[in-house]
């Protein structure tokens, strides 16, 4: 049989969250979505998540939801299955979680085996090489003899170190990461958002050969120029302000200490500026107290975290978007989604160049500035809150260079030539 055409492939896509709710999952998502309109068969089977099973979740956390009433129908060609554990094994993972995850791993493998035997599926797409998805999609495909597509939206095991304060040579971090490079030279083929990823993956033995880069994109449709944001403006009382937009995680790792120095920066040189802070993170409460303290509270406005459906109008409200990652392993490895929703939104930017952002960006299309100095960093979002003309200039590059490369139409044509390229390896 002859795949790769219009409509020739059945894909089993295995993810934590359906519909998505981090951006891992969004992307393959995104890009399954596009297949799906191209033809293609797409079954998603979406495991419960560990930081689920472990307790860690926010309070406000709906994903529970999707287990008890049916998700959106996205697509004819799209279907999907939850992989659940049930109420005595989700009671045991609180008090012994080693062998509740093992059960777990072995109740969710032969859900899958199941799933993948009904289904046949041409090649098994694997969102992560996380503990459970990773592991159950892999040992699944393994036992049904299926080719394995492997995403790598980020360095995981970095990730859990920075997150825990540690190095990529500690126990926990080690343990992550030997599992996760175990996972990924188990497949046919993996896809990196970064050739930063690529390569530092590559320096632990992931063949070159077998992998292949494919950023982060972004619906250039639902994030639009032009947008009548002028209702929103007034809910916020921003009517008459410069807006400089932070969005997403609110953690120190995505850089939002800066935040401290550039409103002290902004009240000093753009007095109608305000930040719009939009998400959710540990750090917010600090940065709220550190610039009551200094008297400098009425710079930001911090407006929570919004659904995906929300976030096309919060991102129009800015006239300046930052993304401004610190110089970590993380930061280098990411392929952050909100870069291509500030680009395909028209809006002007200024982002740190870290290896992931500076292979996306051009300067002709953002500010790029060194990621260890705070104070460049604030002087080039006075600069574009000062200058209107810039702003306009860098945004429609940036919007230009969306379009023409970083749309998920146009980067799905390259995952479904890696799905292919999985199954003939």
């Amino acid at each position: 049989m002859s795949h790769g055409r219009k409509g020739s492939l059945r894909l089993v896509v295995f993810v934590e969250h359906f519909p998505p709710y981090l951006g891992s999952d969004r992307s393959v998502f995104e890009l399954c979505t596009e297949a799906a309109r191209s033809g293609n068969k797409v079954h998603f089977v979406a495991t419960q998540p560990l930081r689920y099973l472990l307790g860690g979740r926010p309070r406000d956390w709906s994903y529970k939801k999707n287990w008890k009433t049916p998700p959106p129908e996205i697509h004819p060609n799209i279907s999907h299955r939850y992989l659940l554990v049930g109420k005595l094994l989700e009671k045991l993972w609180s008090l012994s979680w080693p062998l509740a995850y093992l059960l777990t791993i072995i109740l969710f493998t032969q859900k899958s085996i199941r799933e993948l035997r009904s289904f046949s599926p041409d090649v098994v797409v694997v969102s992560h090489a996380s503990p459970i998805v990773g592991l159950v999609s892999v040992l699944t495909s393994k036992l049904c003899r299926k080719p394995i597509l492997m995403m790598c939206p980020d360095w995981m095991a970095a990730y859990a170190a920075e997150l825990r304060n540690q190095t990529i040579h500690d126990l926990g971090p080690s343990l992550i990461n030997t599992l996760e490079l175990s996972l990924i030279k188990q497949c046919n083929r993996s896809v990196m958002v970064t050739e930063f990823l690529q390569r530092v993956l590559s320096n632990y033995g992931v063949s070159l050969k077998k992998s292949e880069v494919i950023p982060n994109g972004v619906n250039t449709t639902i994030f639009s120029p032009n947008k009548d944001v002028e209702s929103t403006r007034r809910k916020y009382d921003l009517v008459d302000n410069t807006v400089v937009l932070f969005a997403g995680h609110l953690d120190a790792w995505t850089g939002i200490e800066v935040l401290s120095l550039l409103s002290e920066e902004l009240a000093k040189e753009v007095p109608d500026a305000r930040i719009v802070l939009v998400g959710a993170g540990d750090a917010v409460q600090r940065l709220q107290d550190t610039l009551r303290e200094r008297n400098l509270q009425h710079v930001l406005h911090y407006v929570g975290q919004k659904p995906f459906s929300e976030m096309p109008e919060h991102i129009a409200l800015a006239d300046v978007a930052i993304c401004i990652f610190p110089s970590t392993l993380v930061s280098h490895a990411a392929s952050p989604l909100k870069l291509f929703e500030y680009m395909s939104t028209e809006v002007a930017i200024v982002a740190t160049r870290v290896a992931g952002t500076a292979e996306v960006l051009t300067p002709k299309a953002a500010l790029l500035v060194n990621p260890r100095n705070k104070e460049d960093i604030c002087s080039a979002v006075v600069r574009l809150c000062k200058n209107p003309g810039l702003r306009k200039e860098l945004a429609k590059e940036a919007r230009r260079l969306c379009v023409e490369h970083y749309s998920w139409e146009s980067l799905s044509v390259s995952f479904i030539r890696a799905c292919n390229a999985a199954m003939n390896t």
